[in-house]
């Protein structure tokens, strides 16, 4: 896995009779790649400043929590 995150296409959002389409599978398998995400971030030791790495470390953990809340 890279040191950074980046992403080279647009989300695409489902809908099904008016409401966002999730899969557990894919909730299950991007709360994991988060996980690993968090891990390898918190690690890295190249940031601006220490309120940098607590911004960044705080957004993946609210990511979390919305994958942990979908239904």
């Amino acid at each position: 896995m890279d040191n950074y995150s980046y992403a080279t296409t647009s989300p695409v959002y489902v809908s099904i009779a008016g409401k966002r389409a999730y899969s557990k599978k894919t909730r299950n398998i991007s709360k994991r790649g988060l996980t690993g995400t968090f891990e390898i971030t918190s690690q890295y030791a190249d940031w601006n400043s220490p309120a940098e790495k607590e911004l960044v470390l705080k957004r993946l953990h609210e990511a979390r929590s919305i994958y942990e809340n979908l239904h």
